[in-house]
């Protein structure tokens, strides 16, 4: 029979287009040359069970709840927006999940055991952020705006904290409200303080509409924007003349990406999306552990994510190499498409960030930043 895994994404809602990139990123460990399904797991194959979160905490409950009837071993996902309503009820169900999307700083200091990511905490893209306006842009002085959620407020915090740090000065913030015609009187309210920069993270709905208000009142700070815009559907949507030079950030390939895109482009048709090689190594880790378990269990993730993830052992990354590895007797040390995967005792990893520039009408690279750089010295 085969071994049931759940992939709790957001197929719907706000963030509905990252749910495919992490079903891609799922089918690619599964199905590429060295994957899962083609190894096999003591014989056995994976089956994905979806259950769609629609960005929204209630819905991802009930997803949760079905999934765990469905007696899942472990889960892929879910977003920002689901986490924190799911901390409690993985702990309680033993249900771990291993998120390829969830950056939100509400996991910084809870994480561990059942709640494990494969990408950074949005702490260390804000300081990217903040490190490419100070640094890169000249800008002493930076506001922040950011739609009324936990998510979008910590974010655009993280950003002027690490501002702060680095020498600038936040000289205002200003909460958005979704849903509202205009922020006509938020832009204005902002560019009084005269801020260089502006720090605006928020969904494609509130940012497309600010953009709007903040190009009518001719303002002329720099936009920063959150990494939930960085699509070309949406330079297309506001308009590539009005996009030109704004600038957001975003995990950067890990070192084993070159890797991941070979098994990807086995499976798939197009090129991977943002969340597709972390969904990728989530996969590969959570496979990985049921092997190094002996037994496809919700024991195996909270037991050995953290040992398989970090060194010292065999530098592997692809499913086929570390089931080989780990069935000689010996110990891996996963290095992952997203990043190096080596997991801190809150599950977290630390990865290196690009700056990405809206040119035309794509996003191109500017600037990398690797883990290393965005660090704070005591």
């Amino acid at each position: 029979s085969q071994i049931r895994v759940g992939n709790l994404s957001p197929f719907s809602g706000t963030l509905g287009w990252i749910g495919p990139q992490s079903r891609r990123g799922v089918k690619t460990a599964l199905e590429g040359d060295e994957g899962v399904n083609s190894a096999t797991i003591d014989g056995r194959t994976i089956k994905v069970v979806e259950g769609d979160s629609e960005t929204k905490p209630v819905p991802a409950i009930k997803a949760f709840r079905t999934l765990d009837e469905e007696n899942v071993k472990a889960m892929v996902g879910p977003s920002s927006a689901a986490t924190p309503s799911l901390i409690r009820p993985a702990i309680t169900s033993r249900l771990s999940f291993v998120s390829p999307m969830s950056g939100t700083m509400q996991l910084d200091d809870i994480g561990g055991e059942y709640i494990w990511r494969t990408v950074p905490s949005d702490a260390i893209g804000a300081r990217a952020q903040a490190k490419y306006a100070y640094q890169q842009r000249d800008a002493r002085k930076i506001a922040l705006a950011y739609k009324n959620s936990q998510g979008s407020y910590s974010f655009s915090k993280a950003s002027g904290d690490f501002f702060s740090y680095l020498g600038g000065t936040v000289v205002a913030e200003v909460e958005l409200q979704p849903g509202a015609d205009s922020y006509r009187e938020e832009v204005r309210a902002i560019q009084e303080r005269g801020p260089d920069a502006i720090s605006m993270t928020a969904g494609s709905s509130v940012t497309s509409q600010f953009i709007s208000d903040h190009v009518a009142a001719n303002a002329d700070s720099d936009l920063l924007l959150g990494n939930d815009v960085l699509t070309e559907d949406f330079i297309q949507e506001v308009g590539s003349d009005v996009m030109e030079g704004m600038v957001g950030q975003s995990p950067a390939p890990g070192p084993a990406n070159d890797v991941f895109v070979d098994q990807y482009s086995g499976v798939n048709d197009g090129e991977p999306g943002a969340f597709s090689a972390p969904a990728y190594d989530a996969m590969n880790l959570i496979a990985l552990a049921f092997v190094k378990e002996g037994e496809a269990n919700r024991n195996a993730v909270p037991t050995h994510l953290s040992d398989l993830g970090n060194p010292p052992g065999e530098k592997v990354s692809t499913f086929a190499a570390g089931k080989e590895v780990l069935e000689a007797g010996k110990e891996i040390d996963y290095v992952g498409a997203a990043n190096p995967q080596n997991f801190n005792a809150r599950g977290d990893v630390l990865g290196s960030f690009a700056v990405l520039e809206a040119s035309g009408d794509t996003w191109e690279q500017v600037k990398r930043y690797e883990s290393a750089d965005l660090e704070k010295s005591e």
